[in-house]
């Protein structure tokens, strides 16, 4: 069961839509690995439009984090 699955109540944001990482896994033993991104208004949203974007796999596990959140340790080519 994913966090979505429970109920996991997403945190609105205010302003022009931001993109979002989506990242998912196919089985347990598998890591989450990044699947695409979404851009959307907010995190309720964005969660729906991975969904439906990113149905064509059976998943038994999907997230998705807002790319402003991610922290870079370091960045090829610097």
């Amino acid at each position: 069961m994913t966090a979505m699955d429970e109920g996991v109540k997403y945190r609105r944001v205010t302003g022009e839509a931001v993109e979002y990482e989506v990242f998912a896994r196919k089985t347990r033993g598998e890591p989450l690995h990044q699947v695409g991104s979404v851009v959307a208004p907010d995190d309720d949203l964005a969660a729906a439009y991975a969904r439906a974007t990113y149905d064509e796999e059976r998943w038994i596990e999907m997230a998705i984090v807002r790319k402003d959140h991610f922290i870079e340790l370091w960045r090829p080519g610097e």
